[in-house]
């Protein structure tokens, strides 16, 4: 069962003290006040500041640190840092879009072990990280690009707003953000929560590869939605 004494609600600081409490007593919950973290992520409240993503940049650091790379070939330590290094932000990254600071301090964090920086010391990066992050194919190894990886976790929330318009997270989305219109059509204001401004980042990389699947072509506006499977263009070019 619930336990109501555990239990909190997170209000923006501009409600009115009459619909908190009206809130409150409605859900019989009498604690507003949230804790820094919330089911492992830094609770949104406010600005989404650098500081509230340290705990991960120095988990990640200690990770580095403690790996001894004397003992390590460039094969192990591909795998430690494909394997843990890069799975430790996955989770706040699939939720949150992380300040540059952060990615590039991830990132950073990441290169020095590779090329085997302890403490103050420097070492020569004979290559630029950017061959680093190309597929194997293309010569790279492989690693994850922090700012690419994190736009596409978001895609995923995204995309599931599209594809389960029926579930409860997309029909209270859509209440508060898009009641009147469509997720691709909708230009959206700057009062945004983190969350969702981290949704809207992700949805950026949604529209650049939708494409309509024309059916019966009842729902399809052909003017204006992606429907035709070219490199250039999804749309029709102009009116005849």
């Amino acid at each position: 069962m619930i336990n109501y004494d555990k239990c909190s609600v997170l209000f923006n600081r501009n409600q009115a003290e009459a619909n908190r409490h009206a809130v409150r007593n409605e859900l019989n919950i009498s604690r507003d006040t949230f804790e820094a973290k919330y089911l492992g992520l830094p609770t949104p409240k406010g600005r989404m500041i650098a500081n509230k993503f340290s705990p991960i940049q120095e988990r990640l650091v200690k990770r580095c640190s403690t790996w001894n790379e004397r003992f390590l070939s460039s094969a192990g330590k591909e795998v430690l840092i494909k394997s843990v290094a890069q799975a430790i932000p996955v989770y706040v990254m699939s939720v949150f879009l992380l300040p540059e600071a952060i990615q590039a301090n991830l990132t950073r964090s990441i290169r020095r072990f590779w090329w085997g920086e302890l403490g103050d010391k420097r070492k020569t990066h004979w290559i630029a990280w950017d061959k680093f992050t190309k597929p194997k194919g293309l010569g790279g190894l492989g690693f994850r690009d922090q700012k690419v990886f994190n736009q596409a976790l978001l895609a995923r929330q995204a995309w599931r707003l599209i594809d389960r318009p029926t579930s409860l997270c997309t029909r209270v989305l859509k209440a508060r953000y898009y009641p009147n219109g469509c997720l691709l059509d909708i230009t959206f204001s700057a009062n945004q929560s983190p969350t969702w401004r981290a949704i809207v980042h992700g949805l950026e990389l949604v529209k650049k590869g939708f494409i309509w699947r024309i059916g019966s072509g009842e729902h399809t506006m052909i003017w204006r939605d992606p429907w035709i499977p070219r490199g250039a263009s999804l749309r029709p070019i102009g009116k005849k």
